[in-house]
């Protein structure tokens, strides 16, 4: 028998155009969990999570639904400097940072504003920065559409950055002073697993520049949908630049959006750990929503 050659047509059936799209994304883009080799570490810290091995957790303090970011030593309620380093020692990260040559390790903490805490690694000597960052708890009653109950807590990033102190040559990305470890995703799949771990119902981040956005992306999406069709034609609009690029770009503020200066406005992302909240934003009417919302017209105004 002869073979039988289809012509597709030039363009999709308005009709077909939105199932296509959605089906693409969610194929492109699966939102990822914690690693289960994560989940297991941080199941292992019970006693060091919060306190560290001289201050160990209590009762009270399994509490997440309690306000036990007021008046703490711990970062957000949770780590110790201790119990911090302990966590990082467990996840592997001191190690990979010793492998970068930073072997004195040290934690500090900013916990003066009640309600938004920092978090600061240096080796040796507080000028010499590994990584930095700002982070708060708080209650929610909803997420997009989910409603959760009575006392459900998310934790919101608001600012993280790492990088290499010894570093001088490599262009650094918007925000940093200098180039980073390469450790950014490390640190968030550690991070979400701790939060997992502890009932956490989300993470959220507010991404300060466009690159932190897609470092996020593996496991965090737009909580409004809107919001992530808009990551997805900025995505398109600078395909032809690499990620360091293109946050320039950004920052400078050579993109535009049908035809006006754009400014880059940080969207809120989230991770979603609690089942219904997860359901929500991998089922097909979100894919349909972000999908219907990236045709926004963004351009390159300045040079390649």
């Amino acid at each position: 028998m002869g073979s039988t050659t289809v012509a597709l047509p030039a363009e999709l059936p308005s009709t077909l155009e939105a199932p296509v799209n959605a089906l693409w994304y969610r194929a492109r883009f699966p939102l990822h969990a914690p690693r289960a080799e994560s989940l297991r570490r941080a199941a292992s810290l019970d006693a060091l999570d919060r306190g560290g091995a001289n201050d160990t957790l209590d009762a009270r303090d399994l509490d997440i639904g309690s306000p036990a970011t007021r008046g703490t030593p711990r970062f957000l309620g949770v780590y110790s400097p201790e119990g911090m380093l302990a966590t990082l020692r467990a996840h592997g990260l001191l190690e990979a940072l010793a492998a970068h040559g930073l072997t004195d390790v040290r934690v500090a903490f900013d916990l003066d504003d009640p309600f938004e805490h920092t978090l600061r690694l240096y080796d040796r000597d507080p000028s010499r920065r590994i990584g930095e960052m700002t982070a708060s708890r708080r209650r929610v009653e909803t997420l997009g559409p989910v409603r959760f109950e009575a006392g459900a807590e998310v934790i919101s990033i608001a600012w993280l950055a790492i990088e290499d102190p010894d570093a001088t040559a490599t262009p650094a990305l918007p925000g940093q002073h200098r180039p980073g470890l390469g450790l950014v995703r490390r640190v968030i799949d550690m991070a979400l697993a701790g939060a997992a771990h502890m009932g956490f119902a989300a993470v959220l981040a507010v991404p300060a520049h466009y690159h932190l956005a897609w470092m996020y992306h593996p496991w965090f999406r737009g909580l409004d949908p809107r919001d992530e069709g808009a990551l997805l034609a900025m995505r398109r609009a600078t395909a032809g630049r690499s990620r360091l690029d293109a946050s320039w770009a950004i920052a400078r503020g050579e993109l535009s959006r049908d035809g006006a200066p754009f400014q880059w406005n940080a969207p809120l992302l989230c991770a979603p750990i609690a089942p219904a909240l997860r359901a929500w934003m991998t089922s097909w009417d979100y894919a349909l929503a972000a999908t219907a919302a990236s045709p926004r017209r963004f351009a390159l105004t300045g040079p390649r």
